[in-house]
């Protein structure tokens, strides 16, 4: 059996769709059951990371979000990610290098 794979833009309208259900039922749930529909905020947080997935799909304009990722972006990203929460324990000892590197710099003689 030959099934067709699906295009780029076929898979961003399911995924809008999809993320447009997810939200229907959010509000539903909400306005039905209150803040404490647990399904509910499921179906919000579900349906936000596929609108934002929707959003980085190729449209026929422009291509994909991640189309000018390459790898070093990648791992830069990824390192800014996890290291971030820990950037003002770094920052005393970043100051302290610089200054070090700053002082032991090549200077250019004046005559």
């Amino acid at each position: 059996m030959n099934i067709a794979e699906p295009t780029i833009s076929d898979r961003r309208r399911r995924v809008g769709w999809t993320a447009l259900i997810c939200w229907l039922i959010a509000v539903a749930g909400l306005s039905t059951e209150g803040r404490d529909c647990v399904w509910a905020a499921a179906a919000m947080r579900i349906g936000l990371v596929l609108g934002a997935l929707w959003l980085c799909f190729p449209t026929k304009t422009r291509p994909a979000a991640w189309a000018v990722l390459t790898q070093g972006r990648l791992i830069a990203l990824i390192l800014g990610a996890v290291f971030w929460s820990r950037v003002k324990y770094a920052l005393p000892f970043l100051g302290i290098a610089w200054l070090v590197l700053w002082f032991i710099r090549p200077r250019t003689k004046r005559e």
